[in-house]
């Protein structure tokens, strides 16, 4: 749409809100488009696409919920028993070339885990921190985290992120 298309939908809309066809309704209402336009152009910069791979999603969830089946028993058996064998830390795992969306994607499937909580989410260098209940091995804990953030660009990312996957691997 166009700027002068969007500007004449703006100004439909200001009248239609004022409830009556006058001449100072409308040319209030292009006052005012003029200066939201001004203040807000219409270029917006191009958002990453995302591509849905129905097989890459099959594995995602299969992952997650076999995941999310483990880190149940885990806690369930924890709960259980009389021996505490919480071990809590926090791990640092860096991120690998990921959009914003899919980095907040991955830090929420990682929160749906019980006994895992991204903490934090950085940009620059792109990295997670996770909170893990039991931490007995903190290469295991990035390689699972590492694990379900390819399984989440293979299922959603763009084609220069899967590239960028098998040119890393």
């Amino acid at each position: 749409m166009n700027v002068l298309a969007l500007g004449a939908l703006l100004v439909a809309i200001w009248v239609f809100l004022w409830g009556y066809l006058t001449v100072a309704n409308v040319l209030s209402g292009i006052v005012v488009v003029t200066a939201l336009l001004a203040v807000f152009p219409t270029g917006r910069p191009r958002r990453p696409t995302y591509v849905v791979r129905p097989i890459a999603i099959l594995r995602l969830v299969l992952y997650f919920v076999r995941s999310l089946l483990v880190a149940n028993v885990v806690l369930a058996r924890e709960i259980l028993t009389r021996r505490d064998r919480i071990r809590t830390g926090v791990v640092a795992v860096p991120a690998h070339g990921v959009s914003d969306g899919l980095l907040v994607f991955v830090a929420n499937v990682v929160a749906l885990t019980p006994g895992t909580l991204a903490i934090e989410v950085q940009r620059e260098p792109p990295a997670f921190y996770v909170h893990v209940l039991h931490l007995h091995d903190v290469e295991r804990v990035r390689g699972e985290i590492l694990r379900l953030e390819e399984l989440i660009v293979r299922a959603f990312g763009a084609p220069d992120a899967i590239a960028a996957l098998d040119g890393g691997s």
